[in-house]
């Protein structure tokens, strides 16, 4: 008796959980690289493109074990409206190293969430990447170091478009 109680509730307590494993979401938030950019030096403003860096270039700042341990953007958010275009290569972009001194010309990565970059009006040259978007929302966008910090890990920051709709009223604040 007190197994066939064990076996019903086994069964019972599996239904229960089947119908919750069927409401997981398959939703996924994938990035997609869309260029690259470079860190502001002392000679040169930041830069932002399309393969901006080579292979060997990324050897020979690790073999100089050049190591990035912070990564600053200003601004960090951008309000624009709709149709309004914003080119990274115009935000300051800076690279720190172990010692808070700045790493220039350090390679970074530009990535967006796949679902978004329809919307972003994504237009790319060999010297900056420029976004236009043609939707209202907040769209991420993150800058990821290629070169690792002092524990190996990679660093980033993730910046922000507020898109806005200049068509679109804000309710009566009555």
């Amino acid at each position: 008796m007190v197994q066939r109680t064990l076996t019903m509730f086994l069964l019972l307590a599996a239904a229960a959980l089947g119908p919750a494993r069927a409401q997981d979401s398959p939703f996924q938030i994938v990035w997609v690289v869309i260029g690259e950019a470079s860190s502001a030096s002392d000679k040169d403003p930041a830069h932002a493109g399309r393969q901006l860096f080579m292979a060997s270039d990324l050897v020979s700042k690790s073999l100089a074990n050049v190591k990035v341990e912070q990564v600053e953007v200003d601004p960090i958010i951008n309000s624009l409206a709709i149709g309004q275009r914003l080119c990274l290569a115009k935000m300051s972009i800076r690279t720190l190293g172990p010692g808070k001194e700045a790493v220039g010309g350090a390679p970074l990565s530009i990535s967006v969430r796949q679902d978004h970059k329809p919307r972003l009006g994504l237009s790319r040259s060999k010297r900056d990447i420029c976004l236009q978007p043609t939707a209202a929302g907040e769209y991420p966008v993150r800058l990821t170091s290629m070169l690792p910090a002092r524990d190996g890990t990679t660093r980033g920051v993730q910046v922000y478009l507020r898109v806005s709709d200049p068509n679109k009223t804000a309710p009566d604040a009555r």
